[in-house]
């Protein structure tokens, strides 16, 4: 473990920069894979049958030398921990792809994270968010509501607000994560580590509960489903984690902002899905106000 309270060096802030970025990378390809499996058939207990038994095999060596319960930490952190970027991220996350599409999960999860962790940070943590970067979080409120969220909620009436919903929900509980995370004492690696191990029995529990069928599931989207649940279960994790310790919580997340300007980027560039001027205004503004929430324009010292 680690004393999370030293100040973080110049050096170690654009390191962290970049893992915030490479997290939000990880994130557009996990919304968009994990819909479109979700959509093949396989349901939330597969999916997160498969999530948890491929990140703590992945992290089993860590867990070896940590142990299941790190000495140390508050139980509150760690239900809070385990259950807002584990047990209940991996229930909501799945669940909410059954109502409504992967387009829309970019902007009700990744895209209210910051506004999130935001309001938490300062409720608990007391961090004093100055008028600049609160003006950064405003810009990114309207930037993700121009890139999807309007489009998305006028097209709520079939049932696909509960998926918006289930987003937000997970979301939020991945910001309770962010905010407990700091102060903990852990590692990025411990903190990963920590919520793969014990979102594992969970899964299996729900497995024997409610049945798991893998059959007639292609072999090969196995095996991307648990890639790509590795990537997002432990390596985005751990990068996340990293930009939490070194830049704060309300700081690392106000990246994350940018996750559905990425999804709605890779449509149309990729995809060759049309997009209208709002998803473009949308995506300059979020960059604006990631840009001014992450704190990077403010002095040294500021708020």
């Amino acid at each position: 473990m680690t004393d999370l309270a030293a100040p973080t060096p110049a050096s170690g802030k654009g390191i962290a920069v970049l893992a915030a970025l490479f997290t939000v990378s990880i994130w557009a390809n996990f919304l968009i894979s994990t819909g479109a499996v979700v959509q093949s058939g396989l349901g939330i207990v597969e999916v997160g049958l498969l999530r948890s038994v491929a990140c703590s095999l992945a992290l089993l060596p860590v867990l070896w030398r940590m142990g299941v319960y790190p000495k140390g930490l508050a139980f509150w952190r760690f239900l809070v921990m385990t259950i807002g970027a584990g047990i209940g991220f991996m229930a909501l996350m799945p669940l909410g792809f059954q109502f409504a599409p992967a387009g829309s999960s970019g902007v009700f999860a990744p895209g209210l994270l910051p506004l999130w962790v935001a309001g938490l940070s300062a409720a608990f943590l007391g961090e004093k968010i100055g008028a600049l970067r609160v003006f950064g979080f405003a810009l990114i409120a309207v930037g993700v509501l121009a890139v999807g969220g309007l489009d998305a909620l006028k097209a709520g009436a079939d049932g696909a607000w509960k998926g918006y919903l289930l987003f937000a929900s997970a979301s939020f509980g991945f910001a309770c994560y962010a905010v407990a995370q700091r102060g903990s004492g852990l590692t990025a690696l411990e903190a990963t580590a920590l919520i793969s191990v014990w979102t594992l029995p969970a899964a299996c529990i729900a497995a024997l509960v409610f049945g798991a069928d893998f059959s007639g599931v292609p072999v090969e989207l196995l095996a991307w489903t648990a890639f790509a649940q590795v990537a997002s279960g432990v390596v985005s994790i751990l990068a996340y984690t990293f930009a939490i310790i070194r830049l704060g919580p309300s700081r690392a997340s106000a990246f994350m902002a940018l996750t559905p300007a990425v999804v709605a980027l890779a449509a149309v560039l990729v995809l060759g899905e049309a997009a209208n001027p709002f998803v473009w205004i949308g995506v300059a503004v979020v960059s604006a106000g990631v840009l001014v929430a992450s704190g990077i324009l403010e002095r040294r010292g500021g708020a």
